[in-house]
């Protein structure tokens, strides 16, 4: 799951390039160079009808998901910008094709720093260095779902990735970490069979990425159908694992469908507002950020909740924003104010792209389910897998009401807590999202251990 505190969004025009850039596309991870500072940057660059475009993260700033505007590509020089709060950022570089490589200046406020990006290698190979896994399209109701599918040797079950909430590819790839890359690679050396896919929108897959959870479960089940259909000699049993709203969708989806077991991998057990508002009080209070403006803050959220629930009109709470973003670019000094450019334009666009992820019917669907009912109803062995450090789906209201469950309802689920883990089951320091880029990208110690010895339960 991103981090869901509205993150910083603009939507920018694209350019058309006569040459080919398709290498370009791919995910790439480096950093900029700041005061001898490095200030870790993640990429996901695509290219698609001769338009480059793209996001970038910077985990350490907590920015994630920010849209890239390529604004010139000439040859192997690239020019490529995201917007910030005191303007434009730019990054000019050479891209070196054959080492896979981006460098250059990054430039702000009249600054410059040296940056250099290098292309993550998304082939996940076996111990003699042959590719792993077959690429597959399945139709859905929605469109093209595009993933990996990668088999054991022998018959074996075979277990569903299901992604988190924003546009993930198929590894699920975030800040530099190959989430679902890698843990399909440890699955298959334990002998288990995995299919993972890029989301609407994402990689090759298609279909409008503004789905509900029940959208996406909708998917899900067709494409569970397809691979018992069309594998079904190779599969011994069905396993959906869920990561954050991954489990959600698997939960929906497990009353249509015949599966043998569900993992819940840092997914929540309340419902989308509750979580929300969780991550925010937590995050806040890590931050030392003063009660009286989370306060605040959470009051503002439960605004927007209500009005997404009602349907109701936004005027009010875009003016009060705009009333808030205009103070605080008064008291900023004139040289940053002047950056800015057109003070009402940029206050627009903040507001555009602040509130655009709760405009989203996505948005509405996840804050009114509530997992409660429907987990209980549930007649399968599941594992509910935790991170200690987790700091977007918090430990102790999630695994309370999972064990509450478990008591009331008499399921078959399995409880499991990962000491010091984060939400992407790194071992952590803070399981905050701004330490996610600064992190080895591999799993903490027992995770992948805990699942297996699950999966050899069934």
């Amino acid at each position: 799951m991103k981090y869901l505190l509205f993150a910083i969004a603009l939507f920018t025009a694209q350019t058309v390039f006569a040459q080919d850039y398709s290498d370009v596309a791919g995910d790439w991870t480096g950093s900029i160079e700041i005061n001898g500072q490095s200030l870790t940057t993640d990429f996901m660059f695509g290219y698609q009808d001769g338009e480059l475009d793209g996001t970038i993260d910077i985990p350490q700033q907590m920015a994630f998901n920010l849209p890239i505007e390529f604004t010139k590509a000439e040859g192997d020089s690239l020019i490529f910008q995201f917007q910030t709060g005191t303007g434009v950022a730019v990054f000019r570089g050479i891209w070196e094709s054959s080492e896979s490589t981006i460098s250059g200046t990054f430039e702000q406020m009249g600054r410059s720093f040296p940056f250099s990006i290098e292309k993550i290698d998304e082939t996940v190979t076996d111990e003699a260095g042959g590719s792993m896994g077959t690429d597959i399209a399945i139709q859905t109701r929605a469109g093209q779902v595009s993933g990996t599918l990668l088999l054991a040797d022998e018959p074996a079950p075979l277990v569903i990735l299901l992604t988190g909430s924003g546009s993930q590819d198929r590894d699920e790839t975030v800040a530099g970490f190959r989430i679902f890359g890698q843990l399909a690679d440890s699955l298959y050396k334990y002998g288990y069979s995995s299919f993972r896919y890029d989301d609407r929108g994402v990689g090759r897959s298609t279909g409008e990425t503004d789905a509900t959870i029940y959208e996406l479960a909708q998917d899900l089940e067709d494409i569970v159908l397809h691979l018992q259909d069309e594998y079904g000699s190779a599969i011994t049993k069905t396993v959906l694992l869920g990561h954050s709203q991954g489990g959600l969708v698997a939960t929906i989806s497990s009353d249509e469908i015949s599966i043998d077991g569900i993992v819940f991998m840092g997914a929540p057990f309340l419902p989308g507002d509750e979580i929300i508002n969780n991550q925010i009080q937590a995050i806040s209070e890590a931050q030392g950020i003063d009660e009286e403006i989370v306060e605040h803050n959470l009051e503002f959220q439960q605004r927007i909740y209500e009005v997404v629930r009602n349907e109701s009109d936004w005027d009010e709470i875009e003016q009060d924003l705009y009333d808030r973003l205009e103070n605080q670019i008064n008291e900023l000094p004139e040289q940053q104010r002047e950056a800015l450019g057109d003070m009402n334009s940029f206050i627009r666009s903040q507001i555009n792209r602040q509130l655009a992820a709760a405009k989203t019917a996505w948005f509405k669907s996840f804050i009114e389910y509530d997992p409660q009912s429907d987990i209980s109803n549930l007649q399968i062995p599941m594992l509910a897998i935790f991170g200690e450090k987790d700091s977007q789906v918090i430990l102790e209201p999630n695994r309370t009401m999972a064990e509450s469950l478990k008591e009331n309802s008499d399921l078959n689920l399995t409880i499991v807590e990962i000491e010091s883990a984060n939400h992407l089951f790194q071992q952590s320091s803070t399981g905050l999202p701004s330490e996610y880029g600064m992190l080895d990208k591999e799993f903490a110690d027992g995770f992948v251990e805990e699942i297996v010895e699950w999966l050899q339960s069934l």
